[in-house]
């Protein structure tokens, strides 16, 4: 099994975007396909789920998701309004 930690996939916002799960098949020494072309020389089976279509956005019109993201977010701190942090946040 291989774990990619240090990929960063670049979305834009207002795009909308298909996941795919793509397995596969390598032998002994085989690289492990980055681009279309290359998945296409090795066997493999792709698999798509329609449920997990998605549109990447950059700003919230309504107010109370923008608050539900900041608040659920542990990396937003710098967004919170002070006055409603806990004490454990502050």
């Amino acid at each position: 099994m291989y774990w990619f930690s240090s990929v960063i996939i670049v979305l834009n916002s207002m795009h909308r975007y298909q996941p795919r799960i793509h397995l596969a098949r390598l032998g002994p020494g085989q690289n492990i396909p980055i681009t279309p072309k290359e998945l296409a020389e090795v066997d493999h089976k792709t698999y798509v789920f329609p449920e997990t279509i998605f549109t990447a956005v950059t700003a919230y019109q309504n107010q109370l998701i923008t608050k539900l993201k900041i608040d659920s977010n542990p990396f937003a701190k710098g967004f919170r309004d002070s006055s409603r942090l806990t004490d454990f946040d502050r």
